[in-house]
């Protein structure tokens, strides 16, 4: 992890302990002997593929720097039911005050890797790459995306910065749409790359001669899809989004889209199930 992307981690997991007021953990502090050491091992209840571990022993670092923690499964791990994860060793009102944190990161991220990687499964012969989008939850993008890699996927733009993405909203209407690309080719000094989104064929006629590196083609049926593909020369790299699902996503890897993206990877993905057990 880079030193940027730590310092926001720890910055996120600071917080986190802080939204949930594991020091003031009322209920522990009535119920729970100061000095009662546990074992406690946490399970996952399903199968998937792993992510999040790091995340935790950051988090159970930050709550008690005396709990000691035994990996059992790396990031990317291939989960069966009831398969063992890690284990905690040490003072039990630390672990109750950390609990539901490092569980809520590792449901969250874990839910993510799963998901994705089924979507690679599926896809796998038809060789189209399963992409999430910038539809992320504040401050968890970095550990988002992260995870869909872990699960076989493949992360579009981390930030703005990173690539020029022309959208229906940089343009007002058809008629400018074509000249707004040049104008980007031209001021592209530094050579980004250039992703241009079009709603139609219309505006993908207008733009396929012209010197851009990838074409999401947006709310596309598979039957339009498949048209549109047929005109696009291959050095442009093409991309399906919208209305994609694991039901319909066969459907569109069939068409030969280089690219699919969807956004519900990351902002809608559900969580992973793990248990923590005494």
């Amino acid at each position: 992890m880079k030193t940027n992307q730590y310092k926001i981690l720890k910055q996120l997991i600071k917080l986190s302990i802080e939204e949930d007021k594991a020091h003031q953990d009322i209920t522990t502090k009535f119920l729970i002997p100061n000095n009662f050491k546990i074992n406690a091992k946490i399970i996952s209840k399903n199968e998937g593929v792993l992510f999040g571990v790091n995340v935790v022993k950051e988090i159970i670092k930050k709550i008690d720097k005396k709990l000691k923690v035994k990996l059992f499964k790396k990031d990317g791990a291939k989960l069966k039911k009831k398969s063992k994860v890690l284990e905690i060793k040490g003072n039990a009102k630390s672990i109750l005050k950390g609990e539901r944190t490092f569980l809520n990161y590792l449901g969250h991220l874990t839910g993510v890797s799963t998901e994705t990687n089924k979507l690679v499964t599926k896809t796998k012969k038809y060789k189209t790459k399963i992409c999430c989008t910038r539809k992320t939850i504040p401050g968890l993008r970095y550990l988002q995306k992260q995870a869909v890699k872990t699960g076989g996927g493949t992360n579009n733009r981390y930030n703005l910065k990173q690539e020029i993405f022309i959208k229906d909203n940089h343009h007002l209407n058809e008629n400018n749409f074509k000249k707004k690309i040049i104008t980007v080719i031209k001021k592209n000094k530094n050579k980004k790359i250039i992703n241009v989104e079009v709603d139609n064929i219309n505006q993908l006629k207008q733009i396929i001669h012209l010197q851009i590196n990838r074409i999401l083609l947006d709310n596309f049926s598979p039957n339009n899809l498949k048209k549109a593909l047929k005109i696009i020369p291959k050095k442009i790299e093409t991309e399906a989004s919208g209305n994609i699902t694991p039901k319909n996503i066969i459907q569109y890897a069939k068409t030969g889209v280089n690219r699919i993206s969807l956004g519900y990877l990351t902002h809608s993905v559900k969580n992973f199930d793990f248990s923590l057990e005494f």
